[in-house]
């Protein structure tokens, strides 16, 4: 199976596929018919879940529909627990993707909690000294 191939038996090798099939174990905080909420094996946060389909879907480019969908799951569960979070999902090894399957990575924050992302920038002349921005370009929206 490649990365970029959709997995038509249940497990197949693919971890996310036998979880989905029931045939791993995993903490499930949710099930919808086509998608499953699941603790991760590390969480970075109290409250990080990962929410995936229940069938193979590569990567969030492979079919878009399921995509949204799965997202929608996602944002769902953080309208429910409320506040700040993090969505991220990735496509490709090259982009930190270490399981070949569709998932969204639902990380709830808080100030202080230490958890830098990759792209994290301080300074922002707009928003003053230490502010943070999630924006990969580093500049916030109204900067120029």
């Amino acid at each position: 199976m490649t990365a970029r191939t959709a997995n038509q038996t249940p497990g197949g090798g693919c971890v996310f596929c036998a979880i989905g099939a029931g045939l791993a174990p995993a903490q499930v905080v949710r099930r919808w018919p086509e998608t499953i909420a699941i603790v991760p094996l590390g969480p970075v946060t109290d409250g990080h879940v990962i929410v995936l389909p229940t069938r193979h879907v590569p990567d969030a480019a492979f079919e878009p529909v399921v995509t949204g969908l799965t997202m929608r799951r996602a944002a769902e569960l953080a309208q429910s627990a409320g506040g700040a979070a993090n969505l991220i999902t990735s496509i490709g090894a090259d982009a930190t993707q270490t399981v070949p399957h569709l998932h969204i990575h639902l990380v709830p924050r808080r100030a202080h909690d230490g958890l830098a992302l990759p792209w994290t920038t301080t300074g922002s002349a707009c928003a003053g000294p230490g502010a943070v921005s999630d924006d990969p370009t580093g500049t916030w929206i109204g900067e120029a």
